[in-house]
């Protein structure tokens, strides 16, 4: 599919399909349509060098009827996050949850769903769009999007909120908001430690080749900073350390910046929402395709 075609598809799909419906885990009503059963994850890798490029055209099939990916390493083995969306009949009870997979002799597993303490009362405001991260004290913290509305519709207002785990896979919510936008929704984040502060960057869905920032002390209160700019592509991705700087995997790019402020392009790619970690000597990516 041609990137540009499927990069519009793509964006459509994340920021206009009401996200309260698939918060609340509903069955679609109509499989025909767009949707996150529509895309899948496509799995890469390159050699953790120079500028970590990546061939984007060796792709292969990872996870299918997902999206939103994040990686990580827990316990020794390369994990995925993703939103998983699963419509056959022996899965569907578990469509758009949090799922995950794990790298095993070049293959992923078969999904499984994180637990995940949620309010039964608020299932507008169950988690999703996932990006996890170690903590230094031990543990990992995951980062969502929560709806704050049941109102559907491209209105809906949306925050970043999220939970802690001991294992990874079963994840208790930390109260309040993590960032709140006054004026606008934000999702889609994608969170890093670096030079002793925690940062926070998602892409601003009216405007392509704009994303917000923000840093932390503590990864749970976050300031608003100044918003980031790079045509191009989107800020919708995730983020890698590497060699002292920070590499953002975004829609259509790869940038590089030692200080969030100065940002350099060191690839173009046809890469969209990607998940990136540095893994036994390789960099490992998560696409979603179509």
């Amino acid at each position: 599919m041609n990137f540009i075609r499927l990069c519009t598809l793509l964006l459509v799909l994340l920021f206009t399909v009401p996200k309260v419906a698939f918060a609340d885990h509903k069955y679609p009503r109509n499989l025909s349509a767009n949707g996150p059963w529509k895309t899948n994850l496509q799995y890469m890798t390159g050699t953790a060098r120079s500028d970590l490029l990546i061939n984007d055209r060796g792709r292969k099939l990872a996870v299918d009827q997902a999206g939103v990916p994040t990686l990580i390493e827990i316990d020794g083995v390369l994990r995925a996050y993703f939103q998983w969306a699963p419509t056959g009949d022996d899965t569907i009870r578990f469509f758009d949850h949090i799922g995950y997979s794990d790298l095993s002799n070049g293959r992923w597993s078969e999904p499984q769903i994180i637990t995940i303490d949620h309010d039964q009362r608020q299932r507008h405001k169950y988690p999703f769009d996932p990006t996890v991260v170690a903590l230094t004290e031990g543990g990992y913290r995951l980062y969502f999007t929560q709806n704050e509305t049941r109102r559907a519709g491209p209105n809906n207002k949306m925050t970043l909120g999220s939970a802690f785990s001991e294992d990874g896979v079963n994840f208790v919510m930390e109260p309040g908001d993590r960032l709140k936008l006054e004026d606008t929704k934000i999702n889609d984040c994608a969170v890093i430690f670096f030079n002793g502060l925690w940062h926070l960057i998602a892409p601003n869905h009216d405007k392509m080749g704009e994303g917000y920032y923000a840093t932390s002390q503590d990864g749970l209160s976050f300031e608003r900073q100044d918003d980031l700019f790079m045509s191009g592509g989107a800020w919708l991705g995730n983020m890698v350390e590497h060699r002292g700087a920070v590499y953002f995997f975004g829609t259509g790019f790869t940038l590089k910046s030692r200080d969030f402020k100065t940002w350099q392009r060191a690839q173009r790619s046809r890469m969209a929402d990607p998940g990136v970690a540095i893994f036994d000597g390789k960099v490992h990516v998560l696409a979603v395709g179509m």
